[in-house]
């Protein structure tokens, strides 16, 4: 069985490949408000604050009428936990017995971990385990919308974690060469996360990859204008459009990143690229307006 949040809360069978309906849209706020804290006592004044019942009279007989819904549910889903039920009576509210590696978000956490240890040396593999971790989600956590307050406070956590995770996923992708791809992926994330300087940039450099210059600097107008706006300054932005000024390698080759460089930034002066002896060190100068010049009039960055 998974207890899935990364989405619509659900119980999933994984024997049969099956959610197990949960009809009663409080039985599914029910489920995710015990989920926001699995294994720990949720008081019932909580159950109920999250319960969106407006009716105080009513309140006590619904929340114990969805709470045996549930607990049928599960019993339903796991017959052979009757003598062992996950959801129990504890401390003037009720416990879900759940073990990380039984929630998606659980399995989330264990695969960006991985993920985070291996992005250095291994972007192969970290891409193809961030595709895995990405893959568990099915939308906004718990469905988005009202989830009350108890739920607030893990709903934002997990949708920021999930855009540093599509941040590194993207830095994997490009370090691999899967620019191409990137783009539209990127396009969405952005429109998803406007106001996240890393996706316009990456979006940037993907473009850059694919020969697709003037959009790159397209990008690099619109994210300054609304990000400067919000946060008064770019410093990504500001560094990759100095990489486009100076040609630098990076901008056309995955091998000439520097995998210790999180942001341009950290990047430093063009250089020779590994494998690449008749690389050149550094460029011609030139100036930025003139070299931009033939970026929007499409004279450079056309290769692929």
């Amino acid at each position: 069985m998974q207890f899935r949040i990364l989405g619509p809360p659900d119980l999933y069978d994984e024997a049969t490949g099956r959610s197990v309906p949960l009809n009663a849209p409080k039985t599914r706020l029910l489920l995710g408000t015990l989920l926001a804290r699995p294994n720990a006592p949720v008081a019932r004044e909580t159950l109920v604050r999250n319960s969106g019942h407006r009716s105080p009279r009513q309140v006590p007989h619904t929340l114990n009428a969805h709470v045996s819904a549930l607990r049928a549910r599960l019993l339903r889903a796991e017959p052979d936990r009757h003598g062992a039920p996950r959801l129990t009576a504890r401390a003037g509210g009720y416990a879900l017995a759940v073990r990380p590696e039984e929630s998606d978000a659980g399995r989330f956490h264990h695969l960006l971990g991985r993920a985070r240890r291996t992005a250095a040396g291994d972007p192969e593999g970290t891409y193809r385990t961030l595709c895995r971790s990405l893959a568990l989600w099915r939308g906004p956590v718990l469905g988005g919308g009202p989830h009350g307050p108890a739920c607030a406070g893990l709903t934002a956590r997990l949708e920021r974690v999930r855009q540093d995770t599509l941040a590194l996923y993207f830095d994997c992708a490009l370090r691999t060469g899967r620019h191409e791809r990137a783009v539209p992926e990127l396009r969405e994330a952005v429109a998803a996360h406007p106001l996240d300087e890393r996706l316009h940039d990456l979006l940037m450099l993907a473009l850059c990859r694919c020969g697709r210059g003037p959009e790159a600097i397209g990008v690099y107008q619109r994210a300054r204008r609304r990000l400067t706006a919000v946060h008064g300054r770019t410093p990504l932005l500001t560094a990759r459009l100095e990489q486009i000024s100076v040609c630098s390698p990076v901008l056309t080759d995955p091998a000439a990143e520097d995998p210790r460089a999180e942001d341009p930034r950290a990047a430093g002066p063009a250089r020779t690229a590994p494998g690449r002896p008749d690389a050149p060190a550094a460029f011609a100068p030139r100036t930025v307006l003139g070299y931009l010049t033939e970026v929007l009039s499409g004279q450079v960055l056309t290769s692929r």
